[in-house]
């Protein structure tokens, strides 16, 4: 009796220390996806926040790179803070339902040749390109214009 005691304990202790060893010694497998997922979705990456004349270098740095040209291409026509009327930030994708309050953030105007091109960003957030046909007008433009 004693010996088949001993066995459960021993089997019971056995059982455990492997459980621990694999809980300890082994991390879950990652899964790529998820992590490409987030590498790509712009709602999952957190960004340090920007000051206007950082949010103005993103913006010439990511429009030469959409044009495939050198960044000294692209000059600042202007930038400013305003208030966009919306979660949409003043460039709806059609379709999308935005949260209806008053948003601080900043536009930024660049030309490259005789071409305009617009980027939006909640102040002090990371720009993003607006398309001409979807740029809507800000409740109210800041004096620091640039």
């Amino acid at each position: 009796m004693i010996r088949s005691g001993m066995k459960c304990v021993n089997l019971i202790f056995l059982a455990g220390v492997l459980f621990a060893s694999a809980a300890c010694g082994s991390s879950p497998p990652e899964n790529p996806s998820l992590d490409s997922r987030k590498a790509d979705d712009p709602s999952q990456q957190v960004s340090s926040p920007m000051n206007l004349n950082g949010q103005i270098e993103f913006s010439k740095k990511d429009l030469a790179r959409r044009l495939g040209i050198a960044d000294e291409l692209v000059v600042l026509s202007g930038a400013r803070h305003v208030t966009w009327r919306s979660g949409a930030l003043g460039c709806p994708d059609p379709g999308m339902s935005y949260t209806q309050a008053l948003v601080p953030g900043t536009v930024i105007y660049l030309q490259v040749e005789t071409t305009m091109h617009a980027y939006h960003a909640r102040f002090s957030g990371e720009p993003f390109y607006c398309p001409r046909e979807r740029v809507e007008s800000p409740v109210t433009e800041g004096d620091d214009r640039i």
